[in-house]
């Protein structure tokens, strides 16, 4: 080796060792200081804004004490880090109101409470020494403010903590909780029958009630929002007038409609007759009596005779759609990418709304899709063809705001038709004007139900629009800024056999190519040599 390579690899070993200790000190520089770079899509390695402006909202102090053990098994052991970095950007906008602590309850003696604060210790499975052991550890958070306190039992999934937190902080500052109403007695589901994920995932945030309007001369003061889902039978001329007036009231409406009663099993499908159609249809929107049906659609499971065997399969269904038709500019759903729903009925636009009326569509199907009126084949096993896809962009869910008028202002009050033993109060006088009311009509009910629990966008979408009713937009954007599920778009066979060959063909014909490339040049420079 020659006196000019032994410097070269001497300077090249250098310029490694200077480098790498460049890393090592920006990187240690970097842990002391509050600045980062996010790329990701939604920033959701960053705060948001209305998280930001919560913290910034603090006029005395809130402490966060998190239980979070150090020495935590894979996946779990870089969870701590996120934590203490979203802390110090909570810390960082709360001008001095926010302070956390970071305890090992284990190794500080701490366990006692933690389990004061409701914080559970948790078994975590370590592979060592060639067999499975089991490790206690902690992962959870407690908020307190004043003598208020709210808890993060378990810290799941970290992309999920900035919600969580902004949740617990909004809950301890906020002066009440907002009363979310569903109405019973005619066929809607309840805790018992369908909704009790959905209770339970609204009741994180509000109080909950299920109301039977039958008996009853108003809705309570405290309810700020009526869902009306699914109902199966009729709703009496009583029960829409206390909806109309409770809406006149300043209250707030959801109608999620299923148009029919759908056994697949049987192919048998029977439209429902709730009652609700010209409300709903004088407020903006009503469901018509169709199921949508789209190219853009999931597969579900079918099991056909193979003689003496049975066989599965998976088959496109298209009354099972993949929304990704979404408004990008309503904060229920502007974030969304993609959502799935069983039996949507497309919704009747009502083009005569007063000019002080607002409405959007909150999300529709794709550019290749259909309906059908009754009768329907729901059978999995039925054929289609393009042409069952001609229309464009059906509307399934629409959110009206702004000025309304009764929908009983030419119409006679109804008679009330409950136990005036039960309820003496007085009927209150009728109200002909709402000046800031909301409305959200959707043609579908069931994606809310306990069936659709895994589907979490589901629940965002629930969640989101209670918000949006309670005019709560913050929490709106924290939750929507994780999902972030993408479907494949559907596109045509001469596309699909494009792509498929140039996988096929492409790259082997890129290798070659180079090759051929490069032995033209080392030929030419041969050439160039014996020359």
């Amino acid at each position: 080796m020659t006196k000019k390579d032994v410097k070269t690899k001497s300077t090249a070993s250098l310029l490694i060792i200077m480098l790498v200790a460049i890393l090592v000190i920006v990187n240690l520089i970097s842990l002391n200081l509050f600045s980062r770079v996010d790329l990701t899509d939604n920033n959701i390695y960053s705060l948001t804004d209305s998280s930001r402006d919560l913290v910034e909202r603090l006029n005395d102090r809130l402490t966060i004490k998190a239980y979070v053990s150090n020495d935590l098994p894979a996946p779990h052991n870089n969870d701590a880090r996120y934590i203490k970095d979203l802390l110090d950007d909570y810390k960082a906008y709360s001008h001095g109101y926010l302070h956390y602590e970071f305890i090992d309850p284990v190794k500080d003696n701490k366990e006692e409470e933690a389990t004061g604060y409701r914080i559970p210790p948790l078994q975590f499975n370590v592979f060592k020494n060639d067999k499975t052991e089991f490790i206690k550890g902690y992962k959870g958070l407690a908020v307190l403010y004043g003598d208020k306190s709210e808890v993060i039992p378990f810290v799941e999934k970290t992309t999920n903590l900035e919600y969580d937190l902004s949740r617990a902080i909004n809950k301890l500052i906020q002066s009440g909780v907002p009363t979310i109403a569903f109405t019973t007695g005619n066929g809607e589901p309840d805790m018992s029958s369908g909704l009790n994920w959905a209770n339970q995932m609204l009741q994180k945030e509000y109080r909950v009630q299920f109301l039977n309007l039958q008996d009853m001369k108003t809705v309570p003061p405290e309810v700020q929002v009526i869902i009306v889902d699914s109902p199966k039978g009729k709703l009496s001329d009583w029960e829409v007038y206390l909806l109309d007036q409770f809406f006149m009231r300043g209250g707030r409406l959801v109608f999620l409609i299923d148009g029919f009663n759908i056994d697949v099993a049987q192919s048998m499908v029977t439209p429902i007759d709730n009652g609700l159609d010209s409300l709903m249809y004088f407020y903006g929107a009503s469901v018509k009596k169709n199921l949508v049906i789209d190219a853009q659609c999931n597969m579900v499971p079918v099991t056909r005779n193979m003689g003496t065997y049975q066989m599965q399969s998976l088959i496109r269904y298209p009354f099972y759609i993949n929304i990704q038709s979404f408004n990008e500019e309503n904060p229920i759903v502007k974030t969304l990418k993609s959502f799935d729903m069983l039996f949507a009925g497309s919704l009747d636009l009502n083009p005569n709304l007063p000019a002080a009326t607002e409405r959007q569509i909150l999300f529709s199907t794709s550019e290749q899709s259909g309906s059908r009126a009754v009768p329907i084949d729901v059978s999995p096993e039925k054929k289609y063809f393009n042409e069952d896809f001609s229309a464009k962009s059906l509307p399934l869910a629409a959110a009206m705001s702004g000025q309304f008028n009764s929908y009983f202002n030419d119409k006679n009050i109804p008679q009330y038709t409950g136990n005036d033993s039960l309820n003496t109060a007085p009927i209150p006088e009728k109200i002909d004007r709402a000046e800031d009311g909301r409305v959200i009509v959707v043609g579908n009910g069931s994606f809310i139900s306990d069936d659709n629990r895994r589907n979490n966008t589901s629940f965002v979408i629930l969640m989101n629009m209670v918000d949006w009713m309670t005019q709560d937009k913050g929490l709106i954007s924290i939750r929507s800024k994780q999902v972030t599920g993408r479907m494949l778009k559907v596109t045509s066979d001469g596309t699909k056999k494009i792509v498929k060959y140039l996988n096929i063909f492409a790259m082997p014909l890129i290798v070659v190519l180079f090759g051929v490339t490069r032995w033209q040049f080392r030929k030419s420079l041969r050439k160039k040599e014996i020359a």
